[in-house]
């Protein structure tokens, strides 16, 4: 590539990254929200840093992302409202700071529970009616972790739209790289996590099970998402549609074969990652 070629190559890979980033933060925050409840609802890592590290990423997601939900329709509601872009900047600002204060404030109210948990030999927990809800939203939110996994058909689509070689490999490629596996490395926390949680409270024996259980939900979530177009909240907000619809709609061959599919691949990704993530230092003691 000559000088003369760098500004006709900037303007569209400008135009791709720009048309691609609210998505790709969007989708990050919807894969950093079962690892965040995964924190409080299981067990979370020893190190603080890497606690925080997934509130800021969660927050700055979520803010840039949340333009693209409901495809923008929330962001003009509010700047109606407000009759000034800063203003609805300045309230995705607050509650992306106020969830950050939050999580840091229940993260602390929890440390002693924790500690207690780790001296005791056998823990007992009473779980609250916060912890069962807590624990459908993380089963409802969970598919969008290893969802991203699929989002490589957008790294094929902005490929195509590109034509120099060093922008595709130099921001392209790393911006993709980063996007798949924050989802892929959020999927495996959540279910680290999970496991934690059974082998504090001697639950080992229902490990595999579990795993491979979350593993089948998680293939079936990604179908419903990539291809009937239903989302986690599809639950709440269409409930009529996703019940009479999706039972239709997973019968067949082709849904079958996706799902089984998409599940192994799923496993055996995991049963190559696990043991990299278990053996991690931010889980020890």
């Amino acid at each position: 590539m000559t000088l003369l070629q760098i500004p006709l190559s900037i303007e569209p890979t400008i135009q791709v990254i720009a048309e691609d980033i609210g998505r790709i933060a969007w989708n990050s925050f919807l894969a950093l929200v079962p690892l965040t409840l995964s924190f409080f609802l299981f067990d979370r890592p020893r190190s603080r840093a890497f606690c925080w590290s997934i509130y800021i990423l969660l927050g700055a997601s979520f803010i840039v992302g949340i333009k693209k939900y409901n495809n923008g329709d929330l962001l003009e509601a509010l700047q109606r409202i407000l009759l000034s872009l800063w203003g609805v900047r300045i309230i995705f600002l607050a509650i992306a700071i106020g969830l950050i204060i939050i999580l840091a404030i229940v993260e602390r109210r929890f440390q002693i529970d924790r500690d207690a948990y780790v001296l005791r030999e056998t823990p007992q927990h009473h779980r609250s009616i916060f912890w069962w809800v807590g624990l459908f939203l993380f089963l409802a939110i969970l598919p969008n972790a290893p969802y991203i996994l699929t989002d490589i058909i957008h790294f094929y689509e902005a490929v195509r739209t590109l034509t120099s070689v060093w922008t595709i490999t130099l921001i392209i490629v790393p911006i993709y790289i980063i996007f798949i596996g924050l989802g892929w490395l959020s999927y495996i926390f959540s279910l680290a996590n999970v496991n934690r949680y059974l082998h504090k409270y001697q639950l080992d024996r229902y490990t595999k099970i579990i795993e491979f259980s979350l593993h089948f939900l998680c293939a079936i979530g990604i179908y419903i998402g990539r291809f009937i177009r239903f989302n986690s909240w599809s639950l709440v907000t269409q409930p009529k549609q996703f019940l009479t619809i999706l039972p239709g709609e997973l019968i067949g061959k082709f849904p079958l074969l996706v799902i089984l599919l998409t599940f192994l691949i799923i496993t055996i990704l995991y049963a190559i990652c696990k043991p990299i993530v278990s053996k991690s230092a931010i889980y020890s003691y």
